[in-house]
């Protein structure tokens, strides 16, 4: 898990192990705030989040409960007691998320057994009693698939974001959307919010890739672009070349690098159309190939950037600037 905070961009993180292949839980986040864990278990972690931008600090902190509903039916309602007894005022924002392995109506699954309404009252009731609400979703309605064929086919909702009216007053812009995994018979769950939004605009910039320095055409692409934009020795010429030169890269970059994200972004569209047309994954085998076709791609994206990874790592070592030092046992050697 450490390696891998690394490897997805985050600087924290908080790991509950799993049970073979049962369970298991993580939260990840960066510096841009303030996180405590309150508690932890191998079915939730609670914490209290304090976003350090802005004046009002005690306005910004709320709490984040990640959830892992208990496999067994007969024991789910131990989780739904231990999120009670949280007791966060109203006057708190509070964020449930996670899987937790029920449903609030038989609306919420197609095929299968009928679930027990006191099973699902008491999922009701969890809602009620800590004043959450469900904020809803885009995309394809089921989050879980057993995977087989028509006739034995089940789906479910079984994941999903609730909040408070606290929380959800000051995320306004807050949208869930259901995408879809090519490894797995569940889906991931994106929440976005203003902030997300805000954040993602000002990463529209240009930005120079580190990756690009070890291709030898790099080079070449930023010479004659600073040799093509004319001009004097002053500041304002010197600015037009490095924005010439940014052009050129992003010209470049597509031609070297798009053609397996461009693959990937077609298998993607592809398994989502399914997935929106098919929602109860009745055309198993088209699903099955639409899910071969988008991990072989990702697989071939995963290789393409561990090679080049290597490359560098024979050449720097971990003086390299994408590689720290903690990514790394103490002895190289060990590491391939």
């Amino acid at each position: 898990m450490e390696k891998l905070k690394f490897s997805i961009g985050f600087s924290n993180c908080l790991a509950v192990s799993s049970e073979g292949r049962s369970g298991g839980l993580a939260l990840y986040w960066n510096n841009n705030s303030q996180l405590e864990i309150l508690s932890y278990s191998k079915y939730h972690i609670h914490a209290l989040v304090t976003n350090l931008e802005g004046d009002d600090r005690e306005s910004s902190s709320w709490y984040l409960t990640g959830i892992y509903g208990h496999l067994e039916a007969s024991r789910r309602l131990e989780t739904w007691n231990l999120l009670k007894s949280f007791a966060v005022t109203s006057e708190r924002g509070w964020l449930m998320m996670g899987d937790f392995n029920e449903i609030l109506s038989n609306l919420e699954k197609s095929g299968g057994r009928i679930r027990p309404e006191r099973q699902m009252r008491d999922f009701r009731q969890l809602l009620d009693e800590c004043e959450m609400m469900d904020l809803g979703f885009k995309g394809n309605q089921f989050t879980w698939w057993n995977g087989r064929g028509q006739q034995h086919s089940i789906c479910e909702r079984l994941d999903r974001f609730l909040a408070n009216m606290q929380w959800k007053s000051h995320k306004l812009f807050a949208e869930v959307i259901h995408g879809f995994a090519p490894y797995s018979d569940q889906v991931h769950i994106i929440l976005t919010t203003q902030d997300d939004r805000k954040h993602m605009c000002k990463q529209r910039t240009f930005k120079f890739e580190a990756i690009w320095a070890e291709e030898p055409d790099c080079k070449k692409v930023i010479e004659l672009a600073w040799l093509r934009a004319m001009g004097q020795r002053d500041l304002a010429s010197i600015m037009e070349k490095i924005k010439r030169c940014g052009e050129n890269l992003r010209v470049w970059n597509r031609t070297c690098f798009e053609n397996v994200r461009r693959n990937i972004e077609q298998a993607c569209l592809r398994l989502r159309m399914l997935l929106q047309s098919d929602p109860c994954c009745q055309r198993s085998e088209s699903l099955k190939d639409a899910r071969i076709e988008l991990q072989k791609w990702l697989e071939r994206d995963k290789l393409l950037w561990k090679q080049r990874a290597k490359a560098m790592w024979f050449q720097a070592g971990d003086k390299h600037p994408l590689f720290p030092q903690q990514f790394f046992p103490k002895k190289a050697e060990k590491c391939y």
